[in-house]
């Protein structure tokens, strides 16, 4: 997921690193619909928050049922 925070880069390049088949995104529809999503970290909370809320995304990162791997401030 992208949210202007974070080690995206990092996580990025592990999953190319293991062959995974990913999409960085902040569209809410693509990760309403994906498989799996990882909510990277490392940034200063309120601003995070502060843009997850303009896109409506903390509501969507609450109501997900598939499963969700945080990495620091993603958690």
């Amino acid at each position: 997921m992208r949210y202007n925070a974070g080690n995206i880069q990092s996580v990025s390049y592990a999953l190319e690193r293991l062959g995974a088949s990913f999409e960085v995104t902040s569209d809410p529809e693509k990760i309403q619909t994906a498989d799996k999503v990882i909510f990277p970290g490392v940034g200063e909370a309120s601003t995070t928050m502060r843009f997850l809320q303009e896109k409506g995304l903390n509501h969507l990162i609450m109501s997900l049922q598939q499963p969700v791997l945080g990495v620091c401030l993603g958690m």
